[in-house]
C-alpha cells in the first residue's frame, strides 16, 4: 500500500495529539501536521547537503527511523558498447558527477519490520 501525503498528515496529527496534545493543551489538525511536515523536508535536505565536498557526503539521522546519507557518484566517460537486444554497436553518453541521497533504515525500524513480517507469515 502506498501512503498518500494526506494519510501521512492524518497519522502524524494523531501521533502529535497522542504525545503532545495534553502537554501543549492543543489539538493538532491535519493542516498543522502538513505544515510541520512541509517544514521538515527543507531542514533535512539542507543538513544533508551542508558542507558536502567531493567524496565526503553529509549524513542526517532521523531517530529510530534511520539515516539519510549523500553518496558521491563519479562522472563516467562516453563509451562504446553493443545493444544486447539487436547486437548493433552503440555509444553510451557520458554522465556528470552527482550526489545521490540514500536512506539506511535504523535498527529499531528493521526490528519492527521483522516483527510485522513474522506476525503476518504465521
Amino acid at each position: 500500500m502506498t501512503v498518500t501525503k494526506t494519510q501521512l498528515a492524518d497519522a502524524y496529527s494523531a501521533a502529535l495529539n497522542k504525545s503532545l496534545g495534553k502537554a501543549w493543551d492543543h489539538k493538532f489538525s491535519r493542516k498543522d501536521a502538513n505544515t510541520l511536515l512541509d517544514a521538515l523536508w527543507p531542514v533535512v535536505s539542507d543538513l544533508a547537503l551542508k558542507d558536502t565536498k567531493k567524496k565526503t557526503p553529509g549524513s542526517v539521522p532521523l531517530g529510530h527511523l534511520g539515516r539519510i546519507k549523500m553518496r558521491y557518484k563519479e562522472a563516467t566517460k562516453a563509451r562504446k558498447g553493443t545493444n544486447p537486444f539487436t547486437g548493433e554497436p552503440t555509444t553510451f553518453k557520458a554522465k556528470p558527477a552527482t550526489l545521490q541521497p540514500r536512506f539506511t533504515a535504523g535498527k529499531a525500524f528493521k526490528d519492527e519490520a521483522g516483527k510485522y513480517f513474522r506476525s503476518k507469515m504465521k
